[in-house]
C-alpha cells in the first residue's frame, strides 16, 4: 500500500509521538510505501527520512472546526496546501493521527480518492456540527484504548467503523531486570542498595499528577536512606516550563527525591527501582509508561483513570488507586515495600502482561489490518 500519514510534531514529546513513529516504521519494514506530512519539526525528522518514501513539512497543519459556513470555507482554504500535498502522493489510504487533520485529509480524498483512516489517541475533539460528515466519510476510526473508543460511540460513531489498537513497545528495549540488573543500575545512578526506590517516568506537566506523588511521598514518612524517589522527565506542554519545574522542585520532599531530567535511556532508572508510579490526574487515554515499567518486571502503581485499568487488569488491578488520592498512593507504596521477597512470581507476571498484549508487533499488526480493511 501507498500510505500518506501525518504527525503534528516530528519530535519527541510523549507516548503519542513514539507510537506514530514506530507504527510508520513498522509499516515501512513490511513493504508499504509511507509518505509523511509533519507540522512541527524536530529530532524525529531525520529518523523518519530513514524509512519514509517522502517527508514533507506542511504549514498550517490543523483544521480548527470553526462555527459558521463562511468561517468553515475560510478554514478549508487555509489548509488547502496541506490537502494538496497529501493528494499529490496519490495514496491508497490516508492515515491520520490527529483529529484536526481529518478534514484536510477528506479534502485531499476529493482530489485523489482513497479511504481515510483516523487513529486518534485521545478524546474526540471536533464539535457536534462536524461529526456527521466525519462519521460518514471516514472509513475507519482507530482508538488506543476501549476507554477512547467508548467516548466516540457516545457521540454517534458507527461501532462497525471502530477498532481498538493498543500502543506497544519493543520488549527487548525494556528488558527484564532481576537482582543483578537492579544492583548494577543502583551503582550506576548512585542509589543506596538497601533503599526502597520508586521511579516516575513521564512528562512533568500538571495533568500527570506529580504534585500528588510528592504529597504521597511526604506521607510515606521514610527516614533518610530508607527510600528514594527518582523523577525522570521534564515539563513539555505547559507554558513557563522553568517556573513549573522550579515549583515542583521546591515542593518535593527534601533529601529523598532526585530529578534526573530526560536521560537517553530510562531503563537504568526503571531497573534501579522497586516500583514505578503513574499518578495521572486526568483521563489518561492509554498510559505508555505503565507498560514500560511492567516490561522491566516492576509492579506499577497507577491512577484508576482513562485507559490505565485496561492495562492493569486481572491480578494487577490491586495496584490501582483513585486519581488525586495522595493517601491511597502512600498506602500503596508502603504495601509494596519488600514485594520481591513475598511475591517473587510478581516480576515475571508483570513482564508477561506486556509481552502477551502490548508489543510493537501487535500494534503494527492492528494498524496494518485496519488499513488493509479500509482499502478493501
Amino acid at each position: 500500500m501507498r500510505v500518506v500519514a501525518n504527525v503534528p510534531r516530528a519530535h519527541f514529546t510523549g507516548g503519542v509521538e513514539l507510537s506514530v513513529f514506530y507504527t510508520l516504521r513498522g509499516l515501512s519494514e513490511r513493504g508499504h510505501e509511507v509518505h509523511l506530512l509533519y507540522g512541527e519539526g524536530g529530532d524525529l525528522v531525520a529518523r523518519y527520512k530513514d524509512f519514509c518514501k517522502s517527508v514533507t513539512h506542511i504549514e498550517p497543519w490543523d483544521f480548527f472546526f470553526p462555527a459558521g459556513r463562511l468561517a468553515g470555507l475560510r478554514e478549508h482554504a487555509r489548509v488547502l496546501p496541506a490537502a494538496a500535498k497529501a493528494a499529490r502522493r496519490r495514496p491508497d489510504v490516508y492515515y491520520m493521527n490527529r483529529s484536526f487533520a481529518a478534514v484536510w485529509a477528506l479534502d485531499a480524498a476529493m482530489v485523489a480518492p482513497a479511504p481515510v483512516v483516523c487513529h486518534w489517541r485521545g478524546p474526540m475533539t471536533p464539535p457536534a456540527r462536524y461529526l456527521p460528515r466525519l462519521a460518514k466519510r471516514v472509513s475507519r476510526f482507530l482508538a488506543n484504548s476501549d476507554f477512547t473508543r467508548q467516548g466516540w460511540l457516545k457521540v454517534g460513531i458507527d461501532p462497525a467503523k471502530t477498532a481498538v489498537v493498543y500502543p506497544g513497545i519493543d520488549p527487548d528495549k525494556h528488558p527484564f531486570g532481576g537482582q543483578p540488573e537492579r544492583e548494577a543500575a543502583r551503582q550506576l545512578l548512585g542509589v543506596d542498595q538497601d533503599a526502597f526506590v520508586t521511579v516516575y517516568v513521564g512528562r512533568l506537566d500538571p495533568e500527570k499528577g506529580v504534585e500528588v506523588l510528592f504529597d504521597a511521598w511526604g506521607r510515606l514518612g521514610a527516614g533518610p536512606g530508607e527510600a528514594e524517589l527518582l523523577v525522570v522527565g521534564e515539563v513539555v506542554t505547559t507554558a513557563e516550563r522553568e517556573a513549573v519545574l522550579a515549583r515542583l522542585q521546591a515542593m518535593a520532599p527534601k533529601g529523598s527525591v532526585r530529578f534526573l531530567g530526560t536521560p537517553p535511556d530510562t531503563v537504568p532508572a526503571l531497573h534501579a527501582a522497586d516500583v514505578a508510579v503513574v499518578p495521572s490526574v486526568y483521563e489518561e487515554p492509554f498510559g505508555r509508561t505503565v507498560i514500560e515499567g511492567l516490561a522491566t518486571g516492576r509492579p506499577v502503581i497507577a491512577s484508576r483513570t482513562g485507559g490505565i485499568p485496561e492495562i492493569l487488569a486481572g491480578p494487577l488491578d490491586r495496584f490501582l488507586f483513585e486519581k488525586g488520592d495522595a493517601q491511597a498512593l502512600a498506602d500503596q507504596l508502603r504495601a509494596a515495600m519488600g514485594w520481591q521477597q513475598r511475591e517473587p512470581e510478581l516480576a515475571p507476571l508483570c513482564r508477561a502482561r506486556v509481552t502477551d498484549n502490548f508489543t510493537l508487533k501487535r500494534m503494527v499488526d492492528g494498524v496494518e489490518t485496519n488499513l488493509v480493511r479500509a482499502v478493501g
